[in-house]
């Protein structure tokens, strides 16, 4: 069997593992439907942009069942990845699903975002999360994991141009980080369209960033002038 053929059957598997674990991970019940919306969703922006070329750690935060860090781990198996997310029932689930899979190159943590930063501040090549938090919430978090000329994305549909830009324009020379790209595909049967934008660390993120636990989502740095 080669890479290839390998990758697929892992990425099916992981899949059939996913909508059928005991706790619900994910709003898909139909495996066809998940590998679509959730498997092609995360790998398409990629295929379009070699933007992981280079990077040896990826940091994926909110990662729930293991979207998009698990996917991304099974495609790449010489990157290591981290896997944080704060529910412990959802980290259970990541280390079984990883077991299954004889996967080899996934760190998983239940932390909080802010308190994953004490620990691995501007460890990491590239960071990313999707679905966890409007867009200037997710890059507070996000943005100090990254080392200085690395990358941060966001999985986002069309309402972000609508509903988040302003914030995200907010936070940028805060965070000290720049928009590098902005990624447009689509996905599922439905052909939905979405966005994967990337952002560019240009400097140090201050040390007062993140903010202590909760205060990001209670405090949205996007609405602060």
């Amino acid at each position: 069997m080669n890479s290839s053929e390998d990758k697929v059957k892992k990425l099916t598997k992981y899949v059939s593992l996913l909508v059928n674990y005991p706790v619900n991970l994910t709003a898909y019940k139909d495996e066809k439907e998940a590998f679509d919306n959730l498997v092609l969703d995360s790998l398409t922006p990629l295929e379009k942009e070699d933007i992981l070329d280079g990077v040896k750690s990826v940091a994926d935060i909110g990662t729930g069942g293991g979207i998009p860090g698990l996917v991304w781990a099974i495609y790449f198996p010489e990157k290591e990845f981290y896997l944080v997310d704060s529910i412990y029932k959802k980290v259970d689930a990541l280390q079984f699903f990883i077991n299954k899979l004889d996967l080899k190159n996934v760190h998983v943590f239940c932390e909080r975002a802010e308190n994953f930063a004490k620990n691995y501040r501007e460890y990491f090549d590239f960071a990313t999360c999707k679905a966890l938090a409007r867009s200037d919430i997710a890059l507070e978090y996000l943005a100090p994991l990254v080392k200085v000329g690395g990358y941060i994305s966001l999985f986002k549909g069309p309402f972000y141009f609508k509903d988040e830009l302003l914030y995200t324009k907010n936070v940028l020379n805060k965070l000290k980080i720049i928009e590098y790209k902005n990624i447009e595909y689509e996905t599922g049967k439905e052909k939905k369209k979405r966005y994967f934008i990337l952002f560019k660390k240009t400097d140090y993120t201050p040390k007062n960033f993140p903010r202590q636990t909760g205060i990001p989502k209670k405090h949205p740095l996007g609405e602060i002038l």
